[in-house]
């Protein structure tokens, strides 16, 4: 309908659409034209459908949709974006409108009217098929370009039968299929139905396109709330610090003063769980060595993700670089500081994945990383690891017990640990030197929970109490042979007995080897690094003599020879 010159419009002739649907009910059943239209909707339905496995695929029971756990602002921008580029729901449903079976009798009277309605419902399963692939594909895009170069080649899938009409209509595979894309039931002009006959399919159709768009939408918003939320990310990992020492760490005491002592980075080996975000991302908070939960009294360090360097940074506000600047606390930069553009070029040789911005679950050798969020910095180098401290299967829990809410609960008695991976230790050890020490047990602590026979663990290995052989201690003393994150110390608490039975509790909850001042006169033997469950089969050492002329653990005179023999053996009756 035309409405004067220059104000007036003209709507679209009512056609069949020119794509291989319309053979599917234009040509005769079994003939070459049906054939090949058949054909060409196979290809394009189990192209989509393969599409759809292959996006399905990336989920993980803590992520079925595989999307990524965070994304920067413009990516997110361009995901809404993608959500419209859909065409053939729309389409279907306009031809059942447009041309209703009385029309289409009267102008084509040996067409089936089934058949038409059929391939229009072919059309609208193959939309929906693509709706839920665009979905996928948008929600696990981490790049603008690469969501809309997704997207192109999703529609391409979809739009593959009008090429192949196209490529009929002029000859290219035959002139039997030529002639039946060039039939003139495609000129064919139908007649416009009464806006009032068509009035409540308009409404339906625009129903429709809103809903599915909603739809879609809704979706986002709630993995854009995931990711910004940061529930994506891991809600604990068991982190892996490198073997390095800082001598001179400054440390703010409880009454304000500033402190020279040794850090040695593995102390703060353990559980950091998620607590809180910052700018989007979440804050890890690491937990106690020996429960696994928050500390009661001593304060935590924190892994979090600094936008200054574009990096995860490792942190403590009562450690310090500098004593002229409250702004300087200890910050370790664990991904390489990148530019934007350089995101997607990062192996998994960081050790965080971009653009992700999330763990990377494994242990890698770093090159020399940087001290701060954004200033002055020096460089520390070594092997970090960062494992997402959560099961979801059996598997995860080295099939030694059972995963249960995210926690692997080892049922297998001979096995311990977060993961059941560490083999039950001996009960009692033997030194070289005729010292015995006994494990410890909750019982032995005056401390029970669940189970008086439980072992006492710290970083993720138990530990012994000195019985006898060595040297006698003052009935208020004992000695403990304790993991502190990398290395086995022998420890001397001097007058713990003396303490009441509450006190030892909670120092036992809150140990630290750093806060606790592992490293100093009380304590007389370390051992050689060591990742193994127990202390068997490593070397240790004597401390002899402290100070600068020696590194960072004082003078060390081998306990055991030859050296890699060990110092203890399994005592166990």
């Amino acid at each position: 309908m035309e409405h004067g010159d220059d104000g007036g419009y003209q709507e679209d002739p009512i056609l069949l659409p020119q794509s291989t649907h319309s053979l599917l009910f234009t040509e005769p059943i079994g003939s070459i034209p049906f054939g090949y239209a058949f054909g060409i909707v196979i290809l394009s339905l189990v192209s989509l459908l393969l599409a759809l496995v292959n996006n399905l695929d990336a989920g993980t029971p803590g992520n079925p949709l595989g999307v990524p756990v965070q994304v920067d602002t413009s990516v997110r921008i361009a995901q809404y974006f993608g959500l419209l580029m859909e065409e053939e729901i729309p389409s279907s449903f306009y031809l059942l409108q447009m041309i209703p079976k009385y029309s289409l009798k009267r102008k084509l009277p040996r067409i089936k009217y089934w058949r038409f309605v059929s391939s229009a419902v072919l059309r609208l399963v193959m939309g929906y098929v693509f709706i839920l692939n665009m979905f996928l594909v948008v929600a696990q895009g981490t790049g603008v370009l690469d969501i809309f170069y997704d997207v192109l080649a999703l529609q391409f899938l979809q739009v593959i039968d009008d090429i192949a009409f196209r490529l009929a209509k002029i000859s290219t595979f035959g002139k039997r299929l030529k002639w039946a894309t060039n039939k003139k039931i495609f000129l064919l002009e139908f007649d416009r139905m009464p806006f009032s006959s068509r009035k409540k399919m308009s409404v339906f159709l625009k129903s429709l396109y809103v809903l599915n768009l909603s739809s879609m939408v809704g979706g986002m918003f709630w993995v854009t709330y995931q990711q910004m939320s940061g529930s994506l990310h891991c809600n604990s990992v068991f982190v892996t610090f490198p073997e390095d020492v800082w001598q001179d760490a400054l440390v703010e005491t409880p009454s304000g003063e500033i402190e020279h002592k040794v850090l040695m980075y593995s102390y703060f080996n353990g559980v950091y769980k998620r607590n809180g975000t910052y700018e989007g991302l979440p804050i890890y908070t690491e937990q106690s060595k020996v429960t696994g939960e928050s500390y009661r009294i001593t304060t935590g360090a924190e892994i979090k993700y600094c936008k200054s360097e574009g990096a995860w940074v490792f942190m403590h506000k009562h450690i310090r670089k500098s004593n002229e600047d409250d702004n300087t606390q200890l910050s370790m930069i664990f991904s390489p500081s990148l530019d934007r553009g350089q995101y997607g070029q990062v192996s998994l040789v960081s050790v965080f994945e971009f653009p992700n911005k999330t763990f990377f679950s494994g242990s890698v050798t770093l090159p020399p990383f940087l001290l701060s969020c954004g200033a002055g910095s020096s460089k520390q180098s070594g092997s970090f690891s960062a494992l997402c401290d959560e099961c979801s299967d059996i598997s995860q829990c080295n099939f030694h017990g059972q995963c249960m809410n995210g926690k692997c609960i080892c049922t297998n008695d001979k096995y311990f640990g977060n993961h059941c991976e560490h083999k039950m230790p001996c009960r009692k050890l033997r030194g070289d030197l005729g010292d015995i020490w006994s494990i410890r047990t909750f019982d032995a602590l005056s401390w029970n929970p669940n189970d008086g026979k439980g072992l006492i663990i710290a970083y993720d290995r138990p530990t012994y109490k000195y019985e006898s052989g060595l040297r006698s201690l003052s009935q208020n003393d004992t000695a403990l042979l304790v993991y502190t994150g990398s290395r086995w110390f022998v420890m001397t608490f001097v007058g713990i007995l003396n303490q009441t039975a509450e006190f030892r509790r909670e120092y036992a909850r809150d140990f630290h080897a750093f806060w606790n001042s592992a490293y100093t006169s009380m304590t007389q033997f370390v051992s050689d690094p060591s990742t193994d469950s127990s202390p068997i089969a490593v070397d240790f050492y004597n401390i002899t003599d402290r100070g600068p002329r020696y590194g960072p653990l004082g003078q060390l005179t081998p306990l055991s020879s030859p050296r890699g023999s060990g110092y203890f053996e399994c005592d166990d009756d």
